[in-house]
């Protein structure tokens, strides 16, 4: 089955990549740890792994264009298996993923005068980390289908000096054990994950900055705002509506048990 290559989030703040240079071809064969391409980041070049095995069928960004995060880099599968459905629901917008039509505005139209307004964001409420020189490292997607990684062993301990390159860390993920790499200069300054424990993508792994740097604060700022994601995804959940029995005036309800009591006595 065809495995979609998407740009992934190298750093906190990178936004999209640009491909420097394609190191494999279409037709190539490919092998988990092959390096794809290399990738200009905010913070430096870095080199795009594969985290799976199969053809190179299919590449959808040129040597120096820009990708924004999550989007398609590339497409690997079995040779000469067919890709025009997937590339086809790519170009319209799709996510490529083989998930049933979206139905939810089905059922939503002509409901939305049931909807609470939508209260503006509380802005004061936010906390300003823009004096703080840190970045939060999180669990980067490392393959498509992947939802958490594992900690495997960590090679940089709190307090060690780290540059750009370095590796931090090992990943088991659903595809193999991968090197997690550091896209900053700076101090560890928080391990927010112990050996042998799982977090899912997009989570805190850890926080590099200057020493010194007030990473609490920065911590509870991204805590604050993925709390509030979480939030607002619950608010657009739809609530389930019980409904209530009636009673009709003049009748009493009798629970089952009496009423099998009264059936045994009148058949004695």
């Amino acid at each position: 089955m065809a495995e979609i290559i998407r740009m992934p989030k190298m750093s906190d703040t990178m936004e999209e990549g640009v491909i420097a240079q394609w190191l494999k071809k279409v037709g190539d064969k490919v092998k988990p740890g092959d390096i794809l391409a290399e990738v200009e980041t905010d913070k430096a070049t870095m080199e795009l792994e594969s985290y799976d095995e199969g053809t190179l069928l299919f590449i959808g960004v040129k040597e120096k264009d820009a990708v924004p995060v999550n989007g398609v880099i590339a497409i690997l599968g079995e040779e000469g298996e067919n890709i025009d459905a997937l590339l086809k629901d790519i170009e319209s917008g799709g996510s490529g993923e083989s998930a049933p039509n979206d139905k939810s505005d089905e059922g939503s139209k002509g409901d939305t005068k049931d909807k609470p307004e939508e209260k503006p964001k509380d802005a004061a409420a936010d906390i300003d980390v823009s004096g703080i020189a840190a970045t939060v490292i999180t669990m980067p997607k490392m393959s498509d289908t992947m939802q958490e990684g594992t900690i495997s062993s960590w090679l940089k301990k709190e307090g060690d000096v780290v540059k750009s390159g370095d590796v931090l860390a090992e990943v088991e993920t659903d595809k193999a054990t991968m090197e997690l790499e550091s896209y900053d200069d700076g101090t560890l300054l928080y391990i927010g994950v112990a050996e042998g424990d799982a977090v899912e993508v997009n989570g805190v792994i850890a926080i590099i900055g200057e020493k010194g740097a007030d990473f609490e604060t920065l911590l509870k700022a991204h805590q604050q705002k993925s709390t509030s994601s979480g939030e607002a995804e619950v608010a657009d959940a739809p609530k389930e509506e019980k409904a209530t029995p009636k009673v009709e005036e003049g009748k009493k309800k009798v629970h089952p048990l009496t009423r099998m009591l009264i059936l045994l006595i009148m058949d004695e």
